[in-house]
């Protein structure tokens, strides 16, 4: 047992990394154990790891990325990258449509930060305002 208690930020973090693992291979291997014993680990492993109790070892995530056809953008932040993750974007999105809506939030609220009132073009001094 940890001596200390990880932080709720890093909890978080760690349960999204195995979502978007779990999301990524059963695309690709839908037999976790499969999977794992195609990436050389014990598949409780895995399983844990895709639940959120247990934190991938960079080499883990390496050979995912690689196993799965993903960037590593995705697995740990949940970008997905141009044409790298285009085919996983597209079976995602029928899979998980809630991820689209976040998509299509997130591409709204950039615009309402760049509308700021002020016009594209600087006005010239002789123009009139009225």
């Amino acid at each position: 047992m940890a001596k200390h208690k990880r932080s709720d930020s890093l909890t978080i973090l760690q349960r999204a990394i195995g979502t978007r693992i779990a999301w990524a291979r059963e695309l690709v291997i839908p037999n976790q154990s499969e999977c794992a014993r195609l990436l050389g680990v014990d598949a409780s492993t895995l399983n844990k790891i895709e639940r959120g109790d247990r934190a991938p070892s960079v080499f883990l995530i390496a050979a995912l990325s690689n196993r799965l056809r993903v960037s590593t953008d995705f697995l740990l932040k949940g970008v997905l990258n141009g044409r790298t993750d285009e085919e996983l974007a597209l079976r995602l999105a029928a899979l998980h449509p809630e991820l689209v809506l976040q998509r299509q939030d997130m591409a709204l609220d950039m615009d309402k930060n760049t509308t700021s009132g002020i016009p594209d073009q600087p006005m010239r001094p002789d123009e009139d305002l009225h």
